[in-house]
Formats: C-alpha cells, sequence, structure tokens
C-alpha cells in the first residue's frame, strides 16, 4: 500500500503539452514480487507521448489517472514479500509496461522483479535509463522476429534515433552487415555506431539502391511492407518497431501470402517490446564490456517533461532523451564518454 508522497509526471485526460501535471502524488508499495525502485533516472519513449495524446495502441490497459514513463534506472527502496532476485540497496534498470500502468516519470516505480536488471556499474543511471524499451525492441526484433545471425544483412530505418542506435550496434554484434538510413548530417554518427553503409534519405529513397536485405528495420513507421519489398530478399522480413492498426493488417496480409505459397515469401512482423530482466541481462553484459552504448541527445529535470515531449515528437533527436530525477544521476553525458557517439547537450535545448 501506499506510504507518503513523492514528485511525479502524471496525466488526468488525454491531450496536449498541458495534459501533464508535475506534482505530489501517493506513493506506491511492492506487493509479491515487486520491487519498489526509487528512480534516478527514467526516459522519454514516443509510446509516452502517444498515451498522452490517447493514439497509443495499448492505451486501453493504463488506468487513469496515470504517471508517464516505462524506462527507469534507480535503488531497490523495498522488496516485496515474494521478491527474491534482488535486495535494498541494488542498482537496479528496467521496463515497467503498459500493463502495469507505466510509472517512471516519478521518484518511486512498483516494478516486477523479473522485469529489471542489474545495472552495469561502468554506466550511469541516465545511460542505462535510455536502454530498456528501445534495446530491447532492436534485441527482440533481431532475436525473436527475426534471426539475425553471422552474415546476415540488415537495414535500419532512422539509424540515428533512439531505436535505431541501439538496432545499428545490435546487428552488427550479432554479426550482420548493417545499413543504416538517417539524414547527411547524422551519417557519420551512425557509421560511429558501427554500420557498413549509409544512405541518406533526403537524397534518395534507399529501396532505390540497397538490395539483398535479411531484415528491414523501421523505426520510424512511414515505409511498407511494399514499399521496402525491392530491398528485401524473396524471404526477407519488414519490421516496424511501432505498433499500429496498418502495421498489424500488413503483417496478417503477409502471413496469408505466405500461407498460400507455401512458407515462402517475404513477412511483416510488428515487434511488440517485451518487458523481460534476462535479455536486460544480456544487453546489460555489451554494456559494461562496452559492446553497447546509449547515445544520448538530452537531458532534462523531471519538471521539465513537457520540454522532452515537444521534443520527442519531432523525431530528430539523436539517440535518447533522459529526465534525470535526481540531480546528478544522468552522469556527464559527453563526447568524451562515447568519443564516436555520444551528443553533449542540455535541458531545453
Amino acid at each position: 500500500m501506499a506510504s507518503g508522497t513523492m514528485k511525479a509526471v502524471c496525466i488526468r485526460r488525454y491531450g496536449g503539452l498541458d495534459a501533464l501535471e508535475y506534482g505530489d502524488y501517493p506513493r506506491p508499495g511492492p506487493t509479491g514480487r515487486q520491487l519498489l525502485v526509487r528512480v534516478h533516472a527514467a526516459s522519454v519513449n514516443p509510446r509516452d507521448w502517444l498515451l498522452r495524446e490517447g493514439r497509443y495502441v495499448f492505451r486501453f490497459a493504463v488506468r487513469m489517472p496515470a504517471i508517464l514513463g516505462s524506462d527507469f534506472s534507480g535503488v531497490v527502496a523495498e522488496c516485496g514479500p515474494d521478491a527474491k532476485l534482488f535486495r535494498e540497496g541494488d542498482a537496479v534498470f528496467g521496463m515497467q509496461t503498459a500493463f502495469g500502468n507505466m510509472g517512471a516519470y516519478a521518484d518511486y516505480i512498483a516494478v516486477d522483479e523479473r522485469s529489471v536488471a542489474n545495472k552495469p556499474g561502468t554506466i550511469s543511471h541516465g545511460q542505462a535509463a535510455a536502454v530498456p524499451c528501445a534495446g530491447l525492441t532492436a534485441w527482440q526484433a533481431f532475436t525473436r522476429d527475426s534471426r539475425v545471425r553471422e552474415g546476415s544483412r540488415v537495414t535500419v530505418i532512422g539509424a540515428s534515433g533512439g531505436v535505431g542506435s541501439y538496432a545499428v550496434q545490435l546487428a552488427k554484434v550479432l554479426g550482420a552487415a548493417v545499413t543504416g538510413v538517417t539524414s547527411g548530417p547524422n551519417e557519420p554518427l551512425v557509421r560511429g555506431l558501427g554500420a557498413d553503409e549509409t544512405v541518406d534519405y533526403r537524397a534518395q529513397h534507399f529501396a532505390a539502391s540497397v538490395r539483398g536485405q535479411d531484415v528491414v528495420v523501421d523505426t520510424i513507421g512511414r515505409e511498407s511492407l511494399a514499399s521496402c519489398a525491392p530491398a528485401l530478399t524473396a524471404d526477407g522480413v519488414y519490421i516496424p518497431t511501432i505498433p499500429s492498426a496498418a502495421t498489424a493488417a500488413q503483417g496478417l496480409a503477409a502471413a496469408a501470402r505466405r500461407l498460400v505459397r507455401g512458407g515462402r515469401g517475404r513477412r511483416a512482423r510488428v515487434v511488440l517490446c517485451r518487458a523481460d530482466g534476462r535479455d536486460l541481462a544480456r544487453l546489460a553484459v555489451l554494456l559494461e564490456d562496452g559492446r553497447l552504448i546509449s547515445v544520448v541527445d538530452s537531458v532534462y529535470p523531471l519538471a521539465d517533461t513537457a520540454a522532452a515531449h515537444a521534443r520527442s515528437r519531432t523525431f530528430r533527436t539523436r539517440g535518447k532523451l533522459v529526465l534525470e530525477v535526481v540531480p546528478g544521476a544522468a552522469g556527464p553525458i559527453t563526447l568524451e564518454d562515447a568519443p564516436t557517439c555520444s551528443v553533449s547537450s542540455t535541458a531545453g535545448s
């Protein structure tokens, strides 16, 4: 049960930036296998402002009033009666689901212990908070919704963004040759993340020149299986990361065609990110040894969430946007942290 109050960002109705309310709210208490985590940093995902606007596909699962946010990094403050994987004082990072009623834009969050992992000691809470939804989306797209392996050919649309920046790196970790689709000014960043080739979408549509791809990951949501087909192999898979009725319909239509053709043909698979602590632990190993990094575009105080939402909505961020809940928790996000990858920025930029 709740004990005391905490600062949080909440919505009581769907709407614009003015629907965001920063103030005091009841602090949750952990039940069952939940952990109560003192949040040090959270991150912003498009699902957050889609939910605020009433356009998130799983909005029906979120009860009003709702504290937004799914991604967080912090320290375990209390364990539920059935929790057994972590102890008070453990630094963890994780992802709350819409079905868990979100809740990361707050001083505290109660979350199932199976949805978190130990935070790598080599990175800040801000860099860890950037990972869960975007990193898991990319990882699960390559390991569950497709089978990327040594020698695979992967194209990432929106390669400099939140999901895209992790997708480029993880495809390389898995042994793929990677083409990153981005704007011209961001091509050096994407190559620094490991892309073998880049395409400036402002100069040409990538499918005009790219061929033989096993997987095309669309992190922007403006393409389709039809528009990506010229770039895909005969059995290639188009994976949009933003769920919608349109992407679901594409998947069903592609599955029907494959059924008629005896299981052959191109596929469309919407990746639905699962909050999985085991997958996060796998990413933690890569973060620990530097094979995976978080590109952080900007850091905002929790009270300035509206500014972070406004920037996220432009789809022009380089990497992730982080909300700093505990001052100083985001750590020094500077070019020195990752010479070819990080972007230094300040709140409100």
